[in-house]
């Protein structure tokens, strides 16, 4: 071979292994710049009809701070939060107030969206076994 096509092969393949790094700096910025939003989403029933208790519901904020709110049991409850970065670590925890006398059923999910994309299930916790907390978490990893 004539040293002007081993010089032009040579600065071809350093041109494309440029282009191939250039394209995986552009992913790895891309990565920093996705937007997650979580839902997280509580209900319950209960064996008997009677009067409503109450669920303590203390999920993690997009601050990464817990946050807690009251809600009826046998209602289904959504709470949603966003934006937060890959990484996060998106729990949820659900106490009854009081006692509930071995009736109520507990069901969690953990929803999350990309850069607005649809809520896809990412964690469920739910059991016909009657409970009186239950606790799940997801971290986001894609």
């Amino acid at each position: 071979m004539k040293k002007s096509t081993i010089f032009r092969l040579s600065l071809l393949a350093a041109v494309c292994g440029l282009l191939v790094l250039q394209s995986c700096e552009k992913e790895k910025g891309a990565n920093n710049t996705d937007e997650y939003y979580i839902k997280y989403e509580v209900n319950s029933t209960t064996t008997y009809g009677g009067s409503i208790g109450k669920l303590d519901v203390t999920l993690n904020s997009e601050t990464n701070t817990p946050m807690t709110i009251t809600i009826n049991q046998r209602t289904l409850s959504e709470t949603v939060i966003g934006p937060a970065k890959k990484g996060f670590n998106a729990t949820l925890k659900v106490n009854a107030i009081g006692k509930t006398y071995d009736v109520l059923k507990l069901y969690t999910n953990i929803y999350v969206s990309k850069n607005g994309s649809p809520f896809a299930l990412k964690k469920i916790d739910g059991s016909d076994i009657p409970r009186d907390n239950v606790s799940v978490s997801y971290v986001i990893d894609y």
